[in-house]
């Protein structure tokens, strides 16, 4: 019986997590495991787990179904017929190959997009490897001018069986037939260019619309783009997974924008208006009060990331950096000394707590 994967100690976290907890983890170990940047060997089978973790865990559904049964398959969990049937009789029926049309398989993909495509949403054309129909001999893998007959081992019934006697009484042992492989027919001569298996590799060209506020780390579903598949059976649906680029001006904190702009000490003591740009370009005009501290945040309402799927979106986060000057004109150092004796040495009593969350601030909330 195969052991079923904690989803919840694969990600880190409780079985009561948030789908934002659990998107917040799945982010954090994505990043330290994707192929890409780490080359240990167990690396992609690592983030081939969180990712199947993190999709299960933040769908309703088969979140229900894990919490219910440690699986997302039903009420028997990893322990079913197949595992009855090798108990008992040393045969496994979960190995048994389907017989007749059979689904293309699913297909996953990881592309990076910028920030402004997040926010703004885009049309994007995608390259994806994939099998599709051969064109030469339309799936059903003979030559083109040659016929195709009733398998002779299995009568068209694309499986064989075999009746065996155990000490439980009279057992029928049924498998995929292994001259047609489940097919029910064979062909006169194998197409040339699949080589008789009704499916040829090819490069093909998909438009993805992705939405705006999307965010990294989630999924889009295009169904029907998968591989094709066999005997006449349908397509495969792609899932194309979604990485944000790092940009320049602006960090993503849900649907708000992080922005971190800079003051002199003199604009933070007396106050001013100043100009901070935004993700889709106009400068928005921000009000610094008099007395603003270093790392003191203003909000700018509605110049955020669009609400995923919803209306309105979210708000830009100006963060102030009150930046001392290193060097001094002569006529600055005279100004700051004559400030310096104005105000008087500075005390150093006071709330230790507000001390550290002012140090905390200045240090970027680290």
């Amino acid at each position: 019986m195969a052991t079923q994967t904690d989803y919840y100690a694969l990600l880190g976290v409780a079985r009561s997590a948030t789908d934002e907890q659990i998107r917040s983890a799945y982010r954090k170990l994505a990043r330290q495991y994707h192929p890409d940047v780490n080359s240990a060997s167990d690396a992609s089978e690592r983030f081939k787990a969180i990712t199947e973790a993190y999709e299960v865990l933040t769908d309703p559904q088969r979140r229900q179904r894990y919490d219910m049964f440690g699986s997302t398959t039903g009420g028997l969990g990893d322990f079913g017929i197949g595992d009855l049937f090798e108990t008992f009789f040393g045969g496994d029926l979960r190995r048994r190959e389907p017989r007749g049309p059979m689904r293309g398989a699913d297909l996953r993909m990881e592309i990076e997009i910028d920030l402004i495509d997040a926010v703004q949403g885009r049309e994007r054309v995608i390259t994806v490897p994939r099998l599709e129909t051969c064109e030469r001999c339309h799936g059903n893998g003979a030559e083109p001018g040659t016929s195709t007959s009733t398998c002779a081992t299995c009568n068209g019934r694309g499986e064989v069986r075999q009746v065996q006697q155990s000490v439980f009484g009279r057992f029928v042992n049924v498998s995929t037939c292994p001259r047609c492989g489940g097919a029910g027919k064979t062909v006169d001569k194998q197409c040339t260019r699949c080589r008789g298996e009704g499916r040829e590799r090819k490069d093909r060209e998909i438009g993805l619309s992705i939405p705006a506020g999307i965010d990294d780390g989630q999924q889009l579903r295009v169904a029907g783009e998968g591989e094709a598949g066999m005997r006449g059976g349908p397509t495969g649906d792609l899932y194309v997974l979604i990485r944000l680029k790092e940009h320049a001006l602006f960090r993503r904190e849900g649907d708000d924008l992080v922005h971190l702009a800079r003051l002199s000490p003199a604009q933070a003591a007396l106050g001013d208006e100043i100009g901070v740009p935004t993700i889709e370009g106009p400068e928005a005009k921000v009000r610094v009060p008099a007395g603003a501290q270093h790392g003191q945040m203003v909000r700018v309402r509605g110049k955020g990331v669009p609400h995923l799927g919803g209306s309105g979106r979210g708000d830009q986060l100006v963060y102030l950096d009150v930046v001392i000057p290193r060097t001094l004109t002569k006529e600055e150092r005279r100004l700051y000394g004559q400030l310096r004796d104005m105000e008087g040495p500075t005390s150093q009593d006071g709330d230790s707590q507000d001390f550290f969350g002012r140090m905390k601030d200045a240090m970027g909330g680290g």
